[in-house]
């Protein structure tokens, strides 16, 4: 047997425009609905619908759906603004209304919990190894109490691994141990981490660190932490975002079965290729209706390959004592490395300032201020963080965060002053 699910990662940043803090997809709807954005901008409506319309689509066919997903904190809640204001109700694509993306997730999540599984994330899709400590734990809880405030408890429950941004992971052993244990203290069992960022075990394939479930082990100081790790397949992620199809995912997932087999490892593999949702021509318009429509119709045909969950594929497939994996020394991340967050003059600027705003908010005292003015100014620092600011090397991005920490920096010193 050999276990397979895709995941698609979601995320819009949020944007300064018009004298206001809006989301990117807000204001590419906007604009004239004829440009090339405001073109794009429907599609990508579109896409963050998708999942959901599928797997309930394919649910009420008699069908067994599977998708790992994420949606970054600010994304749900921009998608949540513009399904209440009526934007998405009068927002037609092929035809079709858009409509109240979040009372579709909750009525999915709720009646069909087992064909999508939620990842956790970062409100902000902060990229961990750039962003201050003290900040992780805001970040993390904050997407858990957004998601919570959109589809309940419940729901939230059923979060068990966790998306890093980027899939950025630092591979200084102190800093992830407390990485990890946060995310545990957090409720997640596991999360999912690239190539890149891992050891090749000696005598292993490609496919053997690929495509197993994994306890991650990190060792630093005389302390010793561990979680499961789920793997992403870099190739196949590559093709899902590039046009793979069903055949095509098909002869990858037997190929990947083989390695085992001749291996002999009787644990099913697990085969997580993870891609954007949104961006391109093909996953706007090719992906469901291409891949994952007639993967989950062959499924009943298929006796040697299953559509698992990866909290499914661990509570029934995972070895007693799993495989155990290390971090590289460099960590890294779903590029290879840290250098598009990190690098260069302005990007350095921008992580400075982050960083000496994050002190002065830490220093405040929140039981000097209304609940919701020391919310706004958390919430603020949380949004400066957005990887995007800084990961396109762009002037409008960089300028974005300046915009940002602008408005943080006056927040904090009326604060000070007052």
């Amino acid at each position: 047997m050999t276990c397979f699910v895709p995941w698609l990662h979601m995320h819009q940043p949020p944007i300064w425009h018009n004298n206001r803090q809006t989301g990117n997809l807000e204001k590419m709807l906007s604009g004239d609905r004829n440009s090339e954005e405001g073109w794009n901008a429907q599609w990508f409506a579109q896409a963050y619908k998708n999942p959901a319309r599928y797997a309930q689509q394919l649910s009420q066919a008699g069908k067994h759906p599977r998708m790992i997903v994420d949606y970054s904190g600010v994304l749900l809640e921009e998608l949540a603004h513009l399904s209440e204001n009526g934007t998405f109700a009068n927002l037609q694509v092929d035809g079709e209304p858009i409509g109240d993306l979040i009372a579709l997730w909750r009525h999915v999540l709720e009646n069909y919990p087992e064909a999508i599984e939620f990842a956790g994330s970062a409100y902000s899709h902060c990229y961990f190894p750039a962003t201050p400590e003290r900040d992780w734990q805001a970040q993390i809880e904050t997407w858990q109490q957004v998601f919570q405030d959109l589809f309940g408890e419940a729901a939230l429950r059923r979060v068990k691994g966790f998306w890093l941004p980027e899939m950025g992971m630092t591979g200084e052993p102190q800093q992830a141990i407390k990485l990890v244990r946060l995310l545990k203290r957090c409720g997640y069992e596991w999360l999912i981490l690239p190539t890149s960022a891992l050891e090749m075990p000696e005598d292993w394939t490609t496919p053997e660190l690929e495509n197993q479930v994994h306890e991650l082990e990190i060792t630093a100081d005389g302390e010793t932490e561990r979680m499961l790790c789920v793997v992403r397949d870099t190739e196949m992620g590559i093709r899902q975002q590039s046009g793979h199809n069903a055949d095509g995912c098909l002869n990858d997932i037997r190929y990947r079965s083989r390695v085992f087999s001749e291996k002999g490892i009787s644990t099913p593999p697990l085969i997580v290729p993870t891609s954007d949702g949104e961006n391109g021509n093909v996953m706007m318009f090719e992906y469901f209706r291409n891949t994952f429509v007639p993967l989950v119709h062959q499924m009943s045909e298929l006796p040697d390959i299953e559509m698992a969950t990866a909290s499914e594929y661990i509570a029934k497939y995972l070895p007693e004592t799993p495989t155990r994996v290390r971090l590289k020394a460099t960590g890294g991340s779903w590029i290879g490395g840290h250098q598009s967050w990190n690098e260069g003059d302005r990007r350095q600027g921008i992580l400075r300032e982050i960083d000496e705003l994050s002190r002065e908010v830490a220093a405040l005292n929140p039981a000097e201020f209304r609940e919701s003015e020391f919310e706004e100014i958390r919430r603020l620092l949380l949004v400066c963080e957005t990887s995007c600011f800084v990961y396109w090397n762009a002037e409008f991005w960089f300028n974005q965060a300046d915009l940002f920490l602008g408005k943080l920096r006056g927040r904090v010193k009326q604060f000070e002053v007052v």
